[in-house]
C-alpha cells in the first residue's frame, strides 16, 4: 500500500511521457481506477488510505491538497511532501514495488483515452461505490464519507479492462 502522492506522481510521470496533460478530476479518478484494478488482480490496496465520497466523486484528500493550485487547468508539478516543523517541501520517493507498476502498466494507457466528463459519469452512477455511499449518507452517519476497499472491490469485480 502506497501513499497516494506516490501513485499519482507515477501516474502524471507517464501521461507526460505520452504527451498527455492531466486535472484534478483526471488524477483522482485514474488513482481510483487503478486502485480498484489492483484489488483485484493483487488482493492488496494499492493506496493506504481510503478514498471518500465528495462531490465530485471518489477523492484522496491528500491529492486534492496537492495539486489545489492548479485547479482546472494541468497539473504541471508533481506532489510533494511537507515538513511542517521544518516548514518545507521534499520531494516524494518513486513507486517501485512490482506488483503496483504491473498495475499502471496493464491499465493506465486504457485511462488515460477516456475523457474527464466520461470517468465522472463512470464514478457517479448508479450502484457505483460512491453514488452508493453518497445515498446512504442520506439515511445514517458515514464520519468521512468512505468508501471500503470491500465495495470497491465488489464493482471491480470481473471488470477486465477500462
Amino acid at each position: 500500500m502506497h501513499d497516494a502522492r506516490i501513485v499519482a506522481n507515477e501516474i502524471l510521470r507517464r501521461a507526460w511521457d505520452f504527451g498527455v496533460d492531466l486535472s484534478q478530476i483526471d488524477i483522482q479518478k485514474i488513482t481510483y481506477f487503478l486502485h480498484g484494478h489492483h484489488l483485484l488482480d493483487h488482493g492488496t490496496p494499492l493506496i493506504g488510505t481510503e478514498f471518500q465520497a465528495l462531490h465530485y466523486g471518489p477523492v484522496q484528500t491528500v491529492l486534492l491538497e496537492s495539486f489545489r493550485k492548479w485547479g482546472d487547468e494541468p497539473i504541471r508539478e508533481l506532489a510533494t511532501r511537507f515538513d511542517p516543523i521544518r516548514r518545507t517541501h521534499h520531494e516524494m520517493p518513486r513507486l517501485t514495488d512490482n506488483a503496483s507498476m504491473a498495475t499502471i502498466d496493464r491499465y493506465l494507457e486504457r485511462y488515460l483515452e477516456i475523457p474527464s466528463f466520461a470517468m465522472v459519469e463512470m464514478t457517479h452512477s448508479p450502484g457505483t461505490p460512491w453514488s452508493e455511499t453518497m445515498q446512504r449518507a442520506r439515511n445514517a452517519v458515514n464520519i468521512g464519507m468512505l468508501i471500503t476497499n470491500e465495495m470497491i472491490s465488489a464493482r471491480f469485480e470481473g471488470i477486465t479492462s477500462a
